[in-house]
């Protein structure tokens, strides 16, 4: 169950918000929300659970409370600390659940390899039918998207050597598995007169819940466009069919043209008139991009100026978590709430 889950994206010394705790599962974002999120080091849960309910939630948190797993700090803030009870149960939980591996280090959106993995689900099957010739089969329900993404996909790649060539590209990858793990993922896929094996029968541990299994498999999957990112044949049919799904981006286009053109020495004023964006938009662009890329690729020092540092070091101090705008606030300029913000994102990424 998800509600077991949720135990575990709580701290027992770093007061977490359950309002971005839900944003970040469902994928409502805000620069507020990643920032948290980025802070709590659960911006890879983004989108996790996009059809998570409000309601099932809060009721859950609440249940919490009253199991004492959870304390409340401060009634206006929703904010919310494990007790000593509740860091128990989260260190069981993670004792018998999968804990993931290769979504922490992804650089695609979960929704991404959602996508990936549904079209792949599909496409395996249309190219296991086509190996025994049969054109009369019950084709996987996936959304239509998904659907005409795959049709496109296969009249696109279609050759006497498809199947061959599919068979080659999926082993590449199951060789990077254990062989247990690539056993396992590969019987739960659809085929000709192959059913694919759901959670019981695949020998995981009993323990497990739906929940692990769709986490480790969207784990592996995660893992596997890792692996697709580094191909170097872009023709193979199944690249093709993972590049089709890549349809969102860390930084959309106009997050990255804001980025690029500051970078190129571009103000943030001259950006706003130039594109007719509100400056806090653009400002907005920054810090969500602050947030979403490396250290490295953030250009800090454009903003983060000598005597900007010395003045925040010098008037902050303490955990971060704890820091007030107000306590260094010395006008009405918005631009002082961006340095700020960036500035902790950026002591955030140093550490």
């Amino acid at each position: 169950m998800v509600n077991e889950f949720l135990i575990t994206l709580f701290s027992s010394v770093q007061a977490r918000r359950k309002r971005v705790i839900f944003g970040l599962l469902k994928r409502r974002l805000t620069v507020s929300t990643e920032y948290w999120g980025l802070r709590y080091n659960l911006l890879t849960y983004v989108g996790l659970f996009p059809h998570l309910d409000q309601h099932i939630f809060d009721q859950q948190i609440a249940q919490f409370v009253e199991q004492a797993l959870l304390i409340e700090i401060g009634t206006d803030t929703n904010q919310f600390l494990l007790t000593d009870k509740g860091q128990a149960a989260k260190q069981a939980y993670q004792a018998k659940h999968y804990q993931i591996q290769y979504m922490i280090i992804a650089t695609q959106p979960l929704s991404n390899v959602r996508d990936f993995q549904q079209a792949f689900w599909l496409a395996n099957q249309v190219i296991s039918e086509s190996a025994y010739q049969n054109k009369r089969y019950y084709p996987l329900q996936v959304d239509l998207q998904t659907k005409n993404l795959v049709k496109r996909w296969y009249r696109k790649v279609y050759q006497n050597d498809i199947i061959s060539e599919w068979v080659t590209g999926i082993t590449e990858f199951l060789k990077q598995l254990p062989p247990i793990t690539a056993n396992q993922l590969a019987a739960t896929w659809v085929g000709h007169q192959t059913p694919g094996l759901n959670l019981e029968q695949l020998g995981l541990p009993t323990v497990w819940t739906a929940i692990d299994f769709y986490l480790w498999e969207l784990d592996l999957f995660a893992y596997w466009q890792q692996f697709l990112s580094q191909k170097q044949d872009n023709k193979q049919a199944l690249v093709t069919l993972w590049q089709l799904t890549q349809c969102q981006t860390f930084l959309s286009p106009g997050i990255q043209t804001t980025v690029q053109q500051v970078c190129q020495g571009v103000s943030m004023t001259t950006i706003s008139q130039q594109r007719h964006l509100k400056i806090g938009t653009v400002r907005e662009h920054l810090l969500t991009a602050a947030i979403r890329l490396p250290k490295q690729n953030f250009p800090y020092d454009l903003f983060l100026t000598r005597d900007v540092v010395a003045y925040l070091q010098n008037h902050l101090d303490g955990s971060i978590d704890e820091w007030r705008f107000t306590d260094v606030r010395t006008s009405d300029d918005p631009l002082e709430f961006f340095l700020f913000r960036l500035y902790e994102i950026y002591l955030t990424k140093k550490r």
